[in-house]
């Protein structure tokens, strides 16, 4: 096996890719997220990581000398999702805040060509604007000489009670690749079995009137607005009607649906602490991708 292998944390949230990755043995060297109390969350959690070194714990990832980033396996990027979600206006690659974050990593995986990258988005990236987006960034990976593989995985097939299905994009630099292995296909984790459902978070609610096969599995029917949302609204996951009352998540059963442990210290606001809880990716699904490069790096690579 190899040594323990390194990666850095793009746009990184609340930490997910960092707290799942390091719990398989892998070391984070360096880290960006622009957001404020982002960044205080993220502080509060991983204060033996490279957040110790300012220069290692950028906020905006344009002033970043790429050339100065440690030397690392894996570049691993929750990149936001707001331009191209559903639930957004889906301006993608016309979005000059975010859509255009993609070609920091882009221009990272030129400059430092690591093994491996690990990306998460939205499932519809892989729709949008007639799947041009997509293509545009198939492309794009393809030329710099990385093999590419995605696969659509829905929390709730991974031991957590939510649908939140997410696209998973892979890819290994070929020039790092044994010969033989250069065109092998990345093999994504199998399924977990689901455990705990929301009646469990919730301590005991039983819904009595769940809808479908999805439902009954997860334990909840419909999904409401969070504060002054409608009931409706899409964007919006805090709420549950469970026994036909409206019972609203608080950030330490958000903490459980999103696979953080119970532990994991959020020193913000409850509607700041939803907010990072919604934007951030499923642990449990990282951490099995995880293992799944892990593998790959440790079997195929030079």
């Amino acid at each position: 096996m190899n040594k323990k292998l390194k990666f850095i944390d793009l746009f990184a949230g609340i930490g997910g890719f960092h707290l799942a990755l390091k719990s398989i043995g892998m070391k984070c060297v360096f880290t960006s997220e622009i957001d404020e109390n982002a960044r205080k969350t993220y502080s509060a959690n991983f204060k033996d990581s490279c957040i110790n070194n300012p220069e290692f714990f950028a906020d905006d990832i344009w002033k970043v000398n790429f050339k100065k980033i440690p030397k690392f396996d894996i570049l691993c990027a929750g990149f936001p999702c707001q331009p191209f979600s559903q639930a957004g206006h889906k301006r993608g690659f016309k979005d000059n805040k975010d859509g255009n974050l993609f070609f920091s990593i882009e221009e990272i995986l030129r400059i430092k060509k690591p093994k491996a990258f690990f990306l998460e988005n939205v499932r519809h990236l892989k729709n949008h604007d007639k799947g041009r987006t997509f293509k545009k960034i198939y492309k794009t990976l393809q030329n710099l000489n990385y093999t590419f593989d995605f696969e659509v995985i829905k929390a709730s097939d991974f031991g957590l009670p939510q649908h939140r299905p997410r696209i998973y994009i892979v890819g290994f630099h070929k020039p790092k690749l044994k010969n033989m292995y250069k065109e092998l296909a990345f093999t994504f984790p199998r399924e977990i079995p689901l455990k705990k459902t929301m009646s469990d978070i919730f301590g005991g609610f039983v819904s009595k009137e769940i809808n479908s096969k999805e439902e009954r599995k997860i334990g909840f029917t419909l999904r409401v607005g969070g504060g002054r949302s409608p009931i409706n609204d899409r964007r919006n996951w805090d709420g549950y009607i469970v026994k036909n009352k409206v019972v609203r998540i608080k950030p330490t059963q958000g903490l459980q649906m999103m696979g953080f442990p119970k532990n994991f210290k959020m020193p913000v606001s409850d509607n700041q602490a939803m907010k990072q809880l919604g934007n951030s990716v499923a642990v449990n699904v990282v951490k099995e991708i995880g293992k799944e490069i892990q593998y790959h790096i440790d079997n195929y690579s030079k």
